[in-house]
């Protein structure tokens, strides 16, 4: 069964998607087709700019939080951040004419410094605070921006963004209070930490990025290829397939938690097995679920234009039930800071993407897109699998046989 720190890690990331897409909605609205245009340019340049950014201030910060001094970490995150941010800005508002540099700056660094405040928490083991300061930036932002059009009248664009803002600030503030509020913040220059942050998170982002092109990469063969009518078909049974996996995410942020703070390799095994079947079991039920939901629930929701997306959506369902069991091995692999078998593991899916789009794509359209996806998603997965069963392996051979019938 899963533990009640799983349970509201699923409740919270739920809450999460449902704010995120009630923004969608909200903007569409207001700004229609060519402001969500300005916003996902914007978002988009932003989130590529945040995986520099996750250098110093993602996955490393809270795995290292066990082994770092919480001052040396965070002035780590601080300041790598803060040039990152400053560079990605200067590079992506040169390409756009420096029209949007303060917000490719600015976005890009209150969240990821809100990220960090999170990411310790997780570190620390502490899930309740995690997952309030996951869910608080998404909700904040809807409230704000209710606030800025609703109450004062300002409808101009410019308020989508003052309100990630308003909403981030209001979130960091909370969180340095929160963690730092009794013994104050300390800059400590730390090298020898440094070194070792920026080490694993470059392997982890390179991972990262690897797997976000092998997620994506379709979407830009579709658009090229078969039209953006098709593109915005497809991205919807791809959002709906994937919404599977706030469950498969949920326990493995737990999951990741658990491990870096384990010494016991025996243990982290055991824990890993047991948080595999979890994810495969609720997974699977999540998708049983969803497979009965009638075609015209989303016809509804979506529109006619998308009558006949649940077919895609079940087309996709091995892949995305592959990556449910796999992304808990993932976060072992990270866990115990193997990050070299994550890149392999993202290098594998994206040439299984590269190939099978160019044999699949134009002969089969959408369909071909699914079982490229699939295809990737079951050899990386498989990948994964295999890699986690000789670490078993090695980590049974030096196990006494007393602790292996345990």
């Amino acid at each position: 069964m899963l533990s009640n720190k799983t349970i509201y890690t699923i409740v919270s990331r739920t809450l999460i998607a449902a704010a995120n897409f009630a923004l969608v909605i909200f903007s569409s609205h207001i700004w229609g087709d060519e402001g969500r245009g300005t916003i996902a340019l914007i978002m988009a340049d932003s989130s590529l700019i945040i995986i520099l950014n996750n250098i110093t201030s993602g996955s490393t910060l809270s795995f290292h939080t066990p082994k770092v001094s919480k001052n040396a970490i965070f002035s780590i995150a601080l300041v790598g951040t803060f040039f990152t941010s400053l560079a990605g800005a200067v590079i992506f508002s040169f390409i756009q004419g420096f029209q949007h540099f303060g917000y490719l700056f600015m976005i890009p660094l209150l969240i990821s410094y809100s990220t960090s405040l999170s990411l310790f928490l997780l570190g620390k083991q502490n899930i309740k605070m995690y997952n309030i300061f996951s869910v608080l930036p998404p909700v904040l932002i809807l409230f704000f921006l209710s606030i800025l059009y609703f109450g004062l009248n300002r409808t101009n664009i410019e308020e989508y963004f003052h309100a990630y803002y308003l909403s981030y600030s209001f979130v960091l503030i909370i969180g340095l209070v929160l963690i730092f509020g009794k013994s104050g913040f300390i800059f400590i220059t730390d090298i020898t930490a440094a070194k070792k942050v920026v080490s694993y998170g470059t392997k982890s982002e390179i991972s990262y990025f690897i797997q976000f092109l092998n997620y994506r990469l379709a979407y830009f063969f579709i658009s090229d290829w078969l039209g953006l009518a098709s593109l915005g078909f497809f991205s919807v049974a791809v959002a709906l397939s994937e919404a599977i996996w706030i469950i498969s995410k949920s326990i493995s942020a737990i999951h990741y938690s658990n491990i870096i703070n384990t010494q016991d390799s025996f243990l982290r095994i055991k824990m890993t097995e047991k948080a595999a079947i979890n994810s495969l079991l609720f997974s699977f039920i999540a998708i049983v679920v969803l497979y009965f939901v009638p075609d015209t629930v989303f016809t509804y929701t979506f529109g006619n234009d998308f009558a006949g997306v649940k077919q895609l959506t079940v087309y996709l369902f091995p892949g995305i039930l592959a990556v449910a069991i796999s992304n808990i091995y993932g976060h072992y692999f990270s866990g115990i800071g193997k990050m070299r078998i994550l890149i392999v593991k993202s290098f594998l899916g994206l040439i299984t993407t590269v190939v099978f789009i160019f044999l699949l794509l134009k002969r089969f359209e959408l369909t071909g897109a699914c079982i490229t996806l699939n295809i990737s998603y079951i050899t990386s997965s498989v990948y994964l699998y295999i890699m986690f069963g000789l670490e078993k392996k090695k980590v049974l051979m030096k196990m006494p046989q007393t602790k292996k019938e345990i």
